[in-house]
């Protein structure tokens, strides 16, 4: 049974849009055109119409038409439109053939009857004595309805049906395997006639596979809808038939315009954010993140710094650098250290030199820190802390004294 479906925008609606809602199927699917020989007996078709109302509020219909184009041509579905069967479900309606209009009119015993979102109901053409010729039928479903006190108006819908040649055929679409891994692979098999030309699309791509009946499928990073579209007829007026297979993938990559969650999330591996980012709550990390943050612990200046120490508790591992500055004429030394007693390194600017510097790594939860001892010239003191790992800090200041730890 081929489906066709009418859609229609949420929210806001048109003026001429219908209220009510409509699709359409074919048996058989898809349609056959009948022999082109006028001698040989007709294909005979289906078309059946389910309607329904999808707002909550009734709507009030004083009619439905459905025009089926007759005659000969590409564009014809029917041969004769006397030889079609047409019942509507809905109770307290008729249907009959309005010869002149070449139109089936389906209408209450009143007036106009109500049909709200409870009332579903089916228009059925059977018996179509389907045209000679391949190509695409417009069946236009015209309801003229309101809602409220509001004025009647006409509101149409055109649906598009194939008439396909008699040994065109397009099934068995297969995706296999259907559930993947992230970067898994896929297999596409099918079967189809020789009568068409065929096109794989899916994502981005269009993908000629007219001479072929399967087509494999590497790294798929996302759920995947694959379309068989096939072509044939007149290309003035053509017919096309479209089928359709999935694959899931599991932990599919995503592509999102914007993301609203409403729950705890948990990144696992690398995120990556370009713009400005706002956390109006914990941000919770479950594997080890590459941080890395610089602080400026101490910066002295000349007269206020002698024998001195300064000494600090790390929050998480990092690097502390010192560096002193002095006039070139002077001596002075500064130690740094960090852990336990002994593991030292030295800024020493002997006279003759203005600057030295010394750097030692540092575990967290260590206490660090310096001696300085300067010579008879003030000397300037900087202290930085490079952090690294998850939850980066500021060490917690402990402190100045006059004891040099060396």
């Amino acid at each position: 049974m081929t489906v066709v479906t009418q859609t229609q925008d949420a929210g806001i609606t048109a003026a001429d849009d219908p209220l009510l809602s409509y699709s359409v199927s074919t048996t058989p699917s898809p349609l056959k055109a009948s022999p082109e020989n006028p001698q040989a007996p007709e294909e005979i078709g289906e078309v059946i119409i389910s309607v329904a109302r999808q707002s909550g509020t009734p709507a009030d219909v004083e009619w439905i038409r459905v025009k089926v184009p007759a005659g000969t041509m590409a564009p014809d579905l029917a041969t004769d439109l006397n030889k079609i069967s047409p019942r509507i479900s809905l109770t307290g309606w008729t249907v009959r053939l309005d010869e002149t209009a070449k139109e089936f009119v389906c209408a209450p015993v009143g007036s106009h009857a109500p049909i709200g979102p409870d009332t579903g109901f089916t228009i059925q053409l059977s018996d179509i004595p389907i045209s000679r010729k391949v190509g695409t039928a417009p069946i236009t479903v015209t309801e003229r309805s309101r809602t409220g006190s509001s004025a009647f108006q006409n509101r149409p819908t055109v649906f598009n049906l194939g008439k396909f040649p008699a040994d065109f055929y397009l099934r068995n679409f297969l995706c296999e395997p259907s559930i993947i891994n992230n970067g898994g692979d896929v297999a596409l098999t099918w079967e189809r006639s020789p009568n068409a030309t065929y096109e794989l699309l899916y994502g981005d791509v269009n993908r000629d596979v007219t001479h072929r009946t399967s087509l494999d499928i590497e790294g798929i990073t996302s759920d995947t809808t694959f379309y068989l579209r096939a072509t044939t007829g007149d290309p003035t007026n053509p017919v096309i038939r479209i089928i359709s297979a999935q694959v899931t993938v599991l932990k599919p990559d995503l592509e999102l315009g914007s993301l609203t969650v409403h729950g705890t999330s948990a990144f696992n591996d690398a995120l990556t954010v370009q713009g400005p980012t706002t956390l109006n709550g914990v941000l919770a990390v479950t594997q080890d993140t590459d941080a890395f943050r610089k602080w400026e612990l101490a910066s002295l200046g000349s007269d206020t710094v002698g024998e001195l120490q300064q000494s600090w508790t790390a929050p998480t591992s990092g690097w502390v650098t010192v560096t002193i500055r002095k006039s070139a004429a002077s001596n002075s030394k500064a130690v740094l250290w960090s852990g336990e007693a002994g593991f030292n390194a030295h800024a020493h600017c002997p006279p003759g030199t203005e600057g030295a510097s010394a750097m030692l790594p540092v575990g967290a939860g260590q206490d660090f820190g310096y001696s300085l001892s300067r010579g008879d010239d003030g000397n300037r003191i900087k202290v930085d802390w490079v952090a690294f790992g998850v939850s980066t800090r500021k060490p917690v200041y402990l402190g100045a004294t006059d004891n040099e730890q060396a």
